[in-house]
């Protein structure tokens, strides 16, 4: 009896500092948000703020605030180039998402239901380019775009996150179509062809691991940062991470920078938030048996 105690304060106890672990940093970012400029660099910093002063948000919107007291806030001098990247995050994670999905799903189809030649070394190909660091790729990729005028673009930055979101997407999801029922054989005396198998009974029988694969590759390019700084950084094309990271060389503005982390948190925590259920649906495992 004491010992099934003990696990259970164990188990709550472990429980209650990763919620702290993870909530505390979240926390902080939104009191430095809504407290007065005046406020944010004092110390020892107060852990509630004294009074509801939203003027960062405002301002890193590219709205001017005036408070309680008739104190103008003007908006941030990088407002423009938050939205900007705001947009450009938006465009570039949403393109690699739909690219990954409709590379990798009947590609990892294909490398789990059949057997062909070569596939034992296109596999081992697809996990030395998941074990390969996508750092170390960045100068080639970054002279063959400039001779393809491929830099300070849009469909460059997708290019390159495909290169890394399609390999560990696919190594991901081959183990997940290796555990489904094996239903070709029967939807062939139904009369489906291997197309229609895979579209019209497949696809619906994995909507699980193929959700898990979109909020994968969403997260990555939404969070990508050595890449776009060097391919589209100070560029039209500059996503949210680089221009955010542009606020840290200018005079210290803890509340602006706050704010635009803040937003930068909400496109990928509605996307986990709302694909959550398949998340928890998908079972991991290994696709060596």
């Amino acid at each position: 009896m004491k010992t099934r105690r003990y696990s259970k304060f164990w188990l709550k106890a472990t429980i209650g500092v990763a919620v702290v672990w993870t909530l505390l940093p979240i926390y902080w970012l939104l009191r430095l948000a809504m407290m007065p400029p005046s406020d944010a660099g004092a110390f020892p910093p107060k852990f509630w703020p004294a009074e509801f002063h939203p003027a960062a948000i405002y301002n890193i919107l590219g709205y001017a605030y005036t408070d309680s007291v008739g104190h103008v806030f003007p908006p941030a001098g990088q407002s423009q180039q938050i939205l900007l990247g705001l947009y450009n995050s938006l465009v570039v994670s949403l393109l690699v998402m739909v690219g990954t999905l409709l590379i990798i799903v009947p590609l990892a189809y294909a490398f789990a239901r059949f057997e062909f030649k070569a596939k034992t070394a296109l596999l081992m190909a697809i996990l030395f380019s998941v074990s390969v660091p996508p750092v170390s790729t960045l100068i080639p990729f970054y002279i063959m775009f400039s001779e393809l005028n491929l830099t300070g673009t849009r469909t460059g930055l997708v290019l390159i996150n495909l290169t890394v979101t399609v390999p560990f997407v696919t190594w991901m999801l081959i183990g997940y179509f290796r555990n489904l029922p094996p239903i070709e054989r029967l939807a062939r005396i139904d009369g489906f062809g291997r197309l229609a198998t895979l579209v019209r009974i497949v696809i619906p029988m994995a909507k699980s691991g193929i959700a898990v694969a979109a909020v994968v590759s969403f997260l990555f390019a939404w969070n990508e940062f050595v890449f776009a700084t060097a391919l589209v950084n100070g560029t039209d094309a500059t996503t949210l991470p680089t221009s955010v990271s542009g606020l840290m060389f200018l005079q210290p503005q803890p509340g602006q920078l706050a704010a635009s982390l803040i937003l930068s948190l909400i496109p990928a925590a509605l996307i986990a938030y709302f694909l959550q259920r398949h998340v928890a649906d998908m079972g991991f495992v290994d696709v060596v048996r």
